[in-house]
């Protein structure tokens, strides 16, 4: 969580440095909202990693699906209906994006991720782990790839070390603007 507070703050500093330096919001505002923003994030990862933990455990692979935080603080999860269960990946991602989109822009979403499973290439072979775009309509926005080692005979399944990049806004751009307009 250090590398992603640390993320936070930079992204959030940049983000608010221009109301700080018109004197809206004091240092202790700002640290507020920050520590509000870690918060709603890492119960997006928190909410999120348990489910694919269960996941994982039941049927040692990851279904997409996406955490919200509401305005009060309310964690909601989303799946893709039953109806399209037989879609493509790329489908159920692109109606789960949808989703997130359409709760943050009805102002309802203060924060959203998308998990979905992964592989990357690294050092000559592919490591499985869990993509997670999270988002906050702060302006942070976050891919990490958190990697995980599964041991089917033993059922014992153990995260490793995540890795954060800043991405471009998604699921809150139009709350962005909104802000930047205020």
């Amino acid at each position: 969580m250090k590398f992603l507070s640390a993320i936070v703050f930079i992204t959030f500093f940049a983000f608010s440095a221009q109301l700080l330096a018109d004197a809206k919001v004091s240092k202790e505002d700002f640290k507020q909202q920050i520590n509000q923003v870690q918060q709603e994030l890492d119960e997006l990862v928190e909410q999120g990693g348990k489910y694919v933990y269960m996941q994982l455990a039941q049927k040692s692979s990851v279904s997409p699906f996406a955490v919200a935080v509401d305005e009060v603080g309310t964690t909601i999860m989303l799946e893709v209906p039953k109806s399209e269960e037989k879609a493509t990946l790329s489908d159920k991602v692109l109606k789960l994006r949808e989703m997130i989109y359409l709760g943050a822009k009805n102002a309802n979403f203060v924060a959203g991720a998308l998990f979905v499973q992964a592989q990357v290439p690294h050092m000559g072979k592919q490591v499985d782990g869990v993509a997670i775009e999270m988002e906050h309509k702060q302006g942070l926005s976050v891919l990490r790839f958190s990697p995980y080692e599964l041991k089917r005979e033993e059922k014992d399944i153990k995260f490793k070390r995540p890795v954060d990049k800043i991405k471009p806004v998604v699921f809150f751009k139009d709350a962005v603007k909104q802000d930047a307009k205020s």
